[in-house]
């Protein structure tokens, strides 16, 4: 018996008045067994169920496996549908479905008419959708369909606090029906491909070991180079079979299918076999430990996929395929010490993912994407992000608001990108639409041309037309068949125009070499070789990262620059931009039209207005910073004082004179003043000492000259200037015989800052430094002294100088 099969009836009763949370790992029976008992539940009242699996291929295999419990075809009791494929009927009261087609049922009929129970499986995969869909579920159920019931299956809950979204909600557990497994390190030699190894265990256990074995790897590239290396050294009875995302329905299906008598079967898999499919016959697993994990970068703006280690719980869940069907064997190329180390649950994708296709779902929904019960929200900077692109689309208004074209693309059930390129195409004729068809296929598959030495979509174009019946054509004209039409013949050069629709942020222009600049900001490399090269403008999708540091164009397509400024005008701003004539000193302005970051058109600016020079001024003074202003000695020294007064004095503003606050303020202390200045010359002529002083009133001014003044008389009679540095030292330079008299070192801004004396010869060279004028007179002095008798004999060099005469005269002129 099934071990939920021991709470099945506690939980059928529990669902007919409250939501329920089941816990239960893989082979418990939450799949396959739950969903028939569920049908026969009066309180369900002939109402359908919709069962969601994160999988296309799950949904198929637990469709089949349940339709023939009842000995019936699929599409009759229990049906399926998935994107671009369905089977049901009228009689269809068990839907299995993936998790993105349930936000566009329950966006088509908020109420889901007809609907008993949403059963959410393998929730512990925290799929996008499939935590958006429950979020839409639990909105639907509060304010339209008390009724409706909710059953979220999961093979853990660790670190899932659904009981914060699902609060009323009972909690069932049960434990699965697995036997016990060997868990076999296998520490991989840094030195050898891990590829190699992975094979090598695989050869050896199948050597060794009975039954079928599955071999986990991070993706498709992989498992094709793995099968290389085995596909001609497997025993007489073991069949190879491969099984990921992208592989064709009967290849899947094969996959999972069980084996006549005697044979064995070796499925080398990515994580798609983690949990929902039952393959059967497997007692072994070898497991890589390494996945592929779609990532979206929001600084350049693309989606890739990042390879890394799996986290301890997939790491559990692949092990327990091997436990079945009796004891089994699990290889982890990895050591035990490393296992300790890896993080302990899968990131959710909502934290990693492009969040344009969920704010506009929201959107359409009448909220805000952080205002769902979702278990995780997006950060700050992935919602900005999205929201950029869709008010580029227009489908957000300035507010944040969804307009009628947003509605429209949402009902489209795309990316928002792709459902704004066939809405305006299906806006121009059958043909525009028929070519935005095969691009949205395009973009989406993975290239039918595979390494080809041009990234050129016509050149695809062409292929996908020359052939014909292909899978990628297929889809084509089943886009073509949800938008009314049927594929008609096109002009592939016109794909570029039709892409721009989607991509606007994705228009390119040439810089040479192979290398383009997008209206990002982000850089894009082409193979110099690559005829596209002599196109000035592209149009560049598919993205992939590169070490470079420019990303790497996977699909491009022509542009003309005259459509460019038909099309997005809206999307195209003039600039201003200053550029500074070294050699002639002088502003060189320059009027630039821009899409984004890239410059279409620049003309010398000749003439220029006030306000616009003032803009000119004010952008190179902030970007070259205060230093480079032309200021004379008495503007800096000032500055320099009041700055010291503002760290002293209460009674100045301590951030109103920083470089920041300046520069920020420029429109009122400086730009007024410049007129139609454009040159380093008529810039110097500025009286930058009046322009400072007008941002103090007269009080203050006053207290600056009384506290911390520009200069400062001593005993000699002479008014000296006092010079203040940027560290705060305030000095005084000045002839050793002009401060004779002087016994204690003069302090300033209410005996807060001391002076710093810098002690001159007769010929103004300096002498010594001090701030003890005192210790001075009584110390050094002395050697001073006896220097400067021997050097300036004409000169007074008294034996008491903190009481002599200060004078500026020798000793000649003192005596008459």
């Amino acid at each position: 018996m099934l071990p939920v099969a021991s709470l099945s009836e506690t939980l059928c009763r529990t669902l007919q008045d409250q939501n329920v949370i089941l816990s239960a790992p893989p082979g418990a029976g939450k799949s396959t067994y739950l969903p028939l008992r569920l049908l026969e539940q009066e309180w369900l009242a002939g109402r359908k169920i919709l069962m969601l699996q994160p999988r296309r291929v799950a949904v198929r295999a637990i469709a089949g496996y349940l339709a023939e419990q009842l000995g019936e075809p699929v599409g009759h009791t229990i049906g399926y549908r998935i994107r671009g494929e369905a089977r049901v009927s009228a009689g269809t009261r068990l839907e299995i479905l993936t998790e993105g087609l349930l936000t566009r049922l329950i966006q088509q009929d908020p109420e889901l008419g007809g609907v008993g129970l949403i059963i959410f499986d393998e929730f512990h995969e925290r799929n996008l959708h499939g935590d958006f869909s429950l979020a839409l579920s639990l909105e639907s159920q509060a304010a339209l369909r008390e009724d409706l019931r909710l059953l979220v299956m999961s093979a853990t809950l660790e670190n899932m606090p659904l009981e914060r979204i699902l609060p009323d909600a009972a909690h069932l557990r049960t434990e699965g029906r697995s036997f016990p497994v060997d868990i076999r390190y296998q520490t991989i030699n840094p030195h050898q491909p891990w590829l190699a190894t992975m094979a090598s265990v695989i050869r050896k256990t199948l050597a060794e070991e009975s039954g079928s074995l599955l071999a986990f790897l991070p993706g498709a590239g992989e498992i094709r180079r793995l099968v290389e290396q085995l596909e001609s050294e497997l025993p007489d009875n073991v069949r190879l079979y491969c099984l990921y995302g992208d592989l064709g329905k009967e290849a899947q299906m094969a996959a999972i299918a069980p084996l006549s008598s005697g044979e064995r079967k070796l499925v080398l898999a990515t994580n798609i076999a983690e949990t929902s499919l039952t393959i059967e016959g497997i007692r072994v697993v070898v497991d890589s430990g390494l996945e592929k994990v779609a990532r979206f970068d929001l600084n350049q703006g693309i989606t890739h996929l990042t390879l890394q280690k799996v986290s301890q719980a997939s790491a559990t869940q692949r092990a327990g395929r091997a436990g079945r069907l009796g004891p089994g064997i699990c290889y982890r190329l990895w050591g035990e010490e490393q296992h300790s180390r890896l993080a302990r649950q899968t990131v959710p994708q909502i934290l990693l993912a492009d969040m344009a296709p969920l704010q506009l779902e929201a959107a359409a929904w009448g909220a805000e994407l952080t205002d769902l019960p979702l278990l995780d929200k997006p950060t700050d900077a992935q919602l900005a992000q999205s929201s950029e692109l869709l008010r580029k689309l227009g489908a957000l208004d300035k507010n944040g608001k969804i307009t009628p074209h947003g509605r429209q693309l949402c009902q489209l059930g795309c990316h928002p990108r792709l459902a704004n390129m066939l809405l305006a195409a299906k806006a121009m004729d059958d043909a525009s639409l028929s070519l935005a068809c095969y691009l949205a296929v395009l973009v989406e598959s993975k290239d039918p041309l595979g390494r080809a030495d041009t990234v050129s979509v016509e050149l695809r174009l062409d292929y996908l037309l020359r052939r014909g019946g292909d899978p990628l054509s297929r889809l084509a004209a089943n886009w073509a068949s949800r938008l009314g039409i049927r594929l008609t013949r096109f002009d592939s050069d016109q794909a570029g125009v039709l892409l721009a629709r989607a991509y606007p942020d994705h228009i390119a222009k040439s810089r040479g070499n192979g290398r383009y600049l997008l209206a990002s900001g982000l850089g894009v490399q082409l193979d110099e070789s690559d005829s596209l090269c002599r196109h000035e403008y592209l149009v560049v999708t598919n993205l992939l990262q590169s070490r470079s540091g420019d990303a790497k164009a996977g699909l491009a397509a022509p542009v003309p620059l005259a459509r460019l400024k038909t099309d997005y005008s809206h999307l195209i701003s003039q600039h201003f931009n200053a550029q500074w004539d070294e050699d002639q000193r002088q502003i060189r302005a320059i009027s630039q039209l821009r899409l984004g970051k890239i410059v279409l058109s620049s003309e010398n600016q000749a003439q220029l207005d006030e306000p616009q020079l003032q803009t000119l001024w004010a952008q190179l003074v902030r970007d070259k910073g205060l230093d480079w202003l032309p200021m004379p000695e008495n503007a800096s020294q000032w500055l320099a004082r009041v700055r010291l007064a503002a760290e002293q004095l209460p009674e100045f503003d301590s951030q109103q004179w920083t470089e920041q606050a300046l520069l920020k303020d420029l429109e009122n202390w400086l730009l007024p003043y410049l007129g139609k200045s454009r040159s380093f010359k008529q810039l110097a002529a500025l009286d930058f000492l009046s322009l400072l002083k007008n941002r103090l009133d007269w009080q203050a001014l006053s207290l600056l000259d009384r506290e911390l003044p520009g200069h400062i008389t001593v005993p000699s009679g002479s008014r000296c200037a006092l010079r203040y540095e940027q560290d705060g030292t305030v000095t005084l330079s000045v002839r050793m015989q002009e401060i004779y008299g002087l016994a204690e070192t003069p302090v300033l801004c209410r005996g807060k800052i001391v002076l710093s004396i810098e002690l001159l010869s007769p010929a103004r060279r300096p002498l010594q430094k001090t701030r003890d004028l005192a210790g001075f007179w009584a110390g050094s002095y002395k050697e001073v002294q006896n220097e400067m008798k021997g050097r300036y004999p004409k000169h007074f060099w008294p034996d008491d100088p903190a009481t002599a005469q200060a004078t500026t005269k020798t000793k000649k002129a003192m005596s008459h």
